[in-house]
């Protein structure tokens, strides 16, 4: 698995489009953005660890 460069930024930007148009739809409380994101960071981050361990 390599990492692309696109996949650090691209990550992000769709959990947030996808809450953006989810919140529309749903009343969504703000912290479930923050949930997301967290998760976005959490699999970034272990692509980047199985990465160094390569």
């Amino acid at each position: 698995m390599e990492i692309d460069p696109k996949t650090i930024v691209w990550y992000p930007l769709f959990t947030l489009l996808i809450y953006l148009i989810l919140s529309l739809l749903f009343d969504l409380p703000f912290w479930t953005l923050f949930l997301a994101l967290f998760l976005v960071f959490l699999y970034i981050l272990v692509i980047i660890i199985i990465e160094i361990k390569k």
